[in-house]
């Protein structure tokens, strides 16, 4: 009898040991994710701002504020693309986490 509340506690004490590990390795990779977020909302802001500013100034020396979003068009698409590869990047990291 004694065996079996040995075994029994043993197992318990091996699935307590899992779930810890388990939950400490899913806060480590909540806690990278939201390091990614800020990081890559914060590059965003960034780099709009400084397409807005470009922008403005741009066709501020032009004498014409409204022109301006046809003369960057490119920039906004190359923007665009640069967001998605960031965005690419940040699911990568995010896939590599969640497997170790």
């Amino acid at each position: 009898m004694k065996s079996i509340f040995e075994t029994i506690t043993e197992a318990q004490k091996t699935s307590l040991e899992a779930a810890a590990g388990f939950s400490d390795n899913w806060l480590v990779v909540i806690e990278r994710l939201t390091q990614l977020n800020i990081e890559v909302s914060r590059t965003a802001f960034e780099k709009s701002l400084e397409m807005a500013l470009l922008g403005m100034a741009g066709s501020l020396s032009q004498g014409n504020e409204f022109a301006w979003s046809a003369s960057v068009q490119s920039g906004i698409e190359q923007f665009s693309e640069y967001c998605q590869s960031v965005r690419a990047m940040t699911l990568d990291a995010a896939k590599h986490q969640h497997c170790r």
